[in-house]
């Protein structure tokens, strides 16, 4: 069997990304491919090739992908990808332009030895984008990085919070119901299926904090709009977020390492979809 390597961040494991480890043996096992995990790898200069020559990157060490990359190593996602889908500044600045995004305005930068406050720029988030108001560190995982501010009080006290770290304001999108979102996965840069996730007791849509997922049908709408987003980032593996307000689409936010178990669950065949892809490329290395 031809191995390739399965990169996971060796700090952050939960059940979720071993079931994603599992799956992905098993079906790749069919392909004749043996899918191993890899922990001992570190970005460093000078950087010898390792063991595999193709792997599944499941994390977001970004310097780490890079320098895989330099000596010839094939990630999917690439580098460029995980990079840019891991900070929301980054996402929308590769969108801009190509879809519609809600109005989002980006924290300026302070430097640690300032204190960062700055009433007239606060005044201008109020103006552009009112209350409620979504708050979002750059970067994060699960949902846990994501606010909500109702008033100034609360504008306050989150920019105050986030001062010295990346952060953008977003206007709230109304969805059809309370902590509402669709999901539609990624394989190959095409939408291979779509999800609804809900959450009564949150804002936020996050399976980890709560939501439940469930099967939706992929209109051409929704899936055109995701494979507009896909291509833009080069996103081979993933997930595209949306919001329908007033019957559109708003797009959230994409990830590159979408977990799988709520999409089989939803009825959509993620494992064996993504393992047919990485067994594609693989093989078309071969020829």
């Amino acid at each position: 069997m031809r191995p390739i390597a399965f990169l996971q961040n060796k700090y952050y494991t939960d059940s979720g990304m071993a079931y994603v480890f599992t799956r992905l043996r098993d079906e790749l096992r069919a392909c004749g491919i043996s899918l191993t995990a890899e922990c001992g790898s570190y970005a460093e200069y000078p950087f010898s090739a390792p063991w595999f020559s193709h792997a599944v990157f499941w994390d977001k060490d970004v310097p780490l992908a890079k320098r895989l990359q330099s000596v010839g190593v094939r990630l999917i996602n690439r580098a460029e990808t995980v990079e840019v889908c891991d900070d929301k500044e980054k996402t929308f600045a590769a969108l801009s332009g190509k879809i519609d995004l809600p109005r989002t305005v980006v924290a300026p930068l302070v430097y640690a030895a300032s204190s960062g406050e700055d009433s007239a720029f606060l005044d201008y988030v109020e103006s552009e984008i009112g209350y409620p108001v979504v708050v979002k560190e750059s970067t994060g995982s699960l949902g846990q990085q994501v606010f909500l501010a109702f008033d100034r009080a609360e504008l306050n006290a989150l920019h105050a919070r986030l001062v010295h770290k990346p952060h953008v304001f977003q206007r709230f999108i109304r969805g059809r119901e309370k902590g509402s979102d669709t999901r539609v996965y990624i394989v190959g840069e095409q939408a291979v299926g779509a999800a609804v996730r809900r959450n009564t007791t949150d804002f936020r849509s996050n399976a980890a904090l709560g939501g439940v997922i469930t099967a939706t049908p992929l209109s051409d709408e929704l899936r055109s709009l995701a494979q507009t987003v896909a291509r833009a980032l080069r996103l081979e593996y993933g997930s595209v977020d949306f919001i329908c307000e007033n019957g559109q689409y708003v797009f959230i936010e994409a990830n590159s390492s979408a977990y799988m178990r709520g999409a089989e669950t939803a009825g959509v065949p993620l494992p064996a979809l993504y393992a047919r892809y990485l067994a594609e490329v693989v093989c078309d290395a071969c020829r």
